[in-house]
């Protein structure tokens, strides 16, 4: 699923940009539509630039490579670009991961590497060369415990990690292996604190890390969270390698269809 989606980000990237620095289109391009068009793409994204008065389009392709182009309103101009990473991307965020009031660019790769850049001069603000990771499988960005500053929320070799974002420290690590390809961070119950959802059917409480549901099956290849039924707690909605779609009601426990 995930490789189809980037092979048909980079076909549409490849079609957009077939005409970058060329001046080729002289129409006005809507920002609001770009972000329409691109939203199931999880590999590209609709940026402001400049404190909203530009904006831009970052992406993945499926060498490991990242590029930012802007709209310069008579065409696209490479702005900036990324091409040593040494392996795919896994996911990537535009945040203010510092935070610092500006955002910044939050990269992930498969192959165990987390990098912080700037969008103000795009300077590499950290990378975790001190760690030993050899893959990472699933990542999220989250506020969790309602400091200022996001947790990373990832399973790196196996093992499902809490990262602060801010200083790096390890808040937590799990004892046991985990499997997943997506997390998903929200309220599912009527707890205070949030859950970690990891899509192959297992549900953590962020606070005191103890497992809630353990699902027989997976939720789905790609998962959201959503109020189905506006009963005041989110279901899980998985997608499927085949299309077919899942719904999951965790605070009761049960497959809603």
């Amino acid at each position: 699923m995930k490789k189809l989606l980037i092979l048909g980000a980079v076909f549409v990237m490849a079609v957009l940009f077939s005409g970058e620095m060329s001046g080729a289109w002289a129409v006005e391009l809507d920002p609001y539509e770009m972000l329409d068009a691109f939203g199931r793409f999880p590999f590209a994204k609709i940026i402001p630039l400049d404190n909203g008065s530009g904006w831009g389009v970052i992406y993945a392709d499926v060498n490991g490579k990242i590029f930012l182009n802007r709209w310069t309103g008579s065409g696209w101009k490479r702005e900036w670009e990324l091409t040593n990473l040494g392996a795919r991307v896994r996911r990537f965020f535009i945040t203010d991961v510092e935070p610092d009031g500006s955002p910044d660019i939050v990269i992930v790769t498969v192959a165990g590497r987390l990098l912080i850049y700037s969008m103000e001069g795009y300077v590499n603000l950290w990378e975790n060369i001190e760690d030993d990771y050899t893959s990472i499988e699933a990542v999220e960005l989250a506020n969790i415990d309602g400091d200022p500053q996001q947790e990373f929320v990832m399973i790196a070799n196996g093992t499902l990690y809490i990262i602060d974002a801010l200083d790096k420290s390890i808040q937590w690590k799990s004892e046991r292996k985990f499997e997943a390809s997506e997390i998903v961070v929200a309220n599912m119950d009527a707890d205070d604190q949030l859950e970690i959802v990891l899509n192959t059917g297992v549900v953590i409480d962020s606070k005191f890390r103890n497992i809630e549901l353990e699902w027989a099956e997976s939720f789905g290849d790609r998962i959201m969270v959503f109020d189905m039924n506006n009963d005041g707690y989110p279901e899980v909605i998985g997608e499927f390698s085949d299309y077919s779609l899942r719904i999951f009601d965790v605070y009761r426990e049960r497959e809603v269809w």
